[in-house]
């Protein structure tokens, strides 16, 4: 995951933030809260085309960019890459396992299909099989756009995780040079001292 991607992901996961923390770490949930929070979430599930392509766009570039380091299958990319792999990959999942389908519900609320397929604290009676179907109540769309946010917090722990991993690698690529570096300017010098033992012989 490059500088260019990791930054375009935090800036829409810090955005993000001002919606998801007042839902998640503000003790009661308020109605004005949920809604700008529906608000905000619908205005991207609406967004142009191109704003999709923008975001599906990064995600995929950042994948790629660890799968290429992996190519080369240095030591380092046994645990730090493969690592960063997981955490990377599993951000992904939560985005199209969970986040799509519960902005999808907040589009289209009315449809069984599509609720039934989102992730959020359901009311008793759809727990029971062959229910009358009914849209999402209030608390129903607030558990929706608060498993959002949850999704959110967990995808950025992730990606903090890719680059604390991306870091590690970093600082383990340089230890090794600089050992390296120490131990040729250890084995110029032991040959140095050998020449100038060898002139003294002579």
């Amino acid at each position: 995951m490059g500088f260019r991607t990791g930054f375009v992901l935090a800036s829409l996961l810090y955005i993000t933030s001002s919606y998801d923390y007042p839902l998640l770490f503000h003790g009661q949930v308020s109605e004005a809260a949920v809604n700008k929070a529906i608000s905000f979430y619908l205005s991207m599930y609406n967004a142009p085309l191109s704003v999709s392509v923008l975001i599906h766009t990064v995600f995929s570039i950042g994948m790629v960019g660890i799968v290429a380091k992996l190519v080369r299958w240095s030591e380092n990319d046994k645990y730090f890459g493969t690592l960063s792999l997981l955490l990377y990959f599993g951000s992904v999942l939560m985005y199209v396992a969970v986040s799509i389908p519960n902005m999808r519900v907040l589009a289209r609320p009315d449809e069984p299909s599509i609720v039934h397929r989102a992730v959020f604290d359901a009311e008793s009676y759809r727990k029971v099989e062959n229910y009358s179907f009914q849209p999402l109540s209030f608390q129903e769309t607030a558990s929706v756009v608060q498993v959002i946010g949850a999704t959110n917090v967990i995808i950025t722990a992730m990606l903090a995780g890719v680059l604390l991993m991306q870091l590690g690698e970093w600082y383990s690529i340089r230890l090794d040079r600089i050992a390296e570096n120490k131990q040729r300017q250890e084995s110029i010098a032991k040959l140095g001292a050998h020449r100038h033992d060898d002139k003294k012989v002579n």
